[in-house]
């Protein structure tokens, strides 16, 4: 692969490809009916991230009003540390600020020390402790929250 990652709205033509990298990618992995009931919802939107016409990682997005939340995002095992993680989160805020979004939320697993990197970097800061959030194995998630600067001004 050495192409470079598209962003597009996913498909549910593509759930069978996103529900293999969500299987691989976490200890509770969300259903086929919690995607299909995610891709019927007017309110969560669906990213696929696209490599050389392979599907290489995915993100959810919930969001009402001024508010949203990061559901879910992940990269294909074979296609981590290449930047898939960095692209579906800056389409998400640039589309979330678009439409009005002042405050993105996320959980992360206290662990997972490379996505809370990710988001550090990308403007979120850690504002409590959801404890025992997670199962399999039980731990400790991490809230983040992110203020957008408002679209028309230009910048995220």
């Amino acid at each position: 692969m050495s192409g470079e990652i598209e962003i597009t709205r996913a498909r549910e033509d593509q759930l069978d490809a996103i529900l293999a990298i969500e299987n691989a990618s976490f200890t509770c992995p969300w259903s086929e009916e919690s995607f299909r009931e995610a891709f019927a919802s007017g309110n969560i939107t669906i990213y696929s991230a696209q490599r050389d016409g392979a599907l290489v990682g995915f993100a959810c997005l919930l969001a009402i009003g001024e508010e949203a939340e990061i559901l879910n995002i992940a990269a294909a095992p074979a296609s981590r540390h290449i930047g898939v993680g960095q692209r579906l989160l800056s389409e998400m805020l640039t589309d979330a600020s678009g439409r009005g979004v002042s405050d993105v939320y996320l959980e992360v697993r206290a662990s997972n020390t490379p996505a809370r990197a990710l988001y550090r970097k990308n403007g979120f800061s850690e504002i409590g402790i959801r404890r025992s959030y997670y199962i399999k194995p039980r731990e400790d998630a991490i809230l983040m929250k992110k203020t957008l600067i408002p679209a028309e001004q230009g910048h995220l």
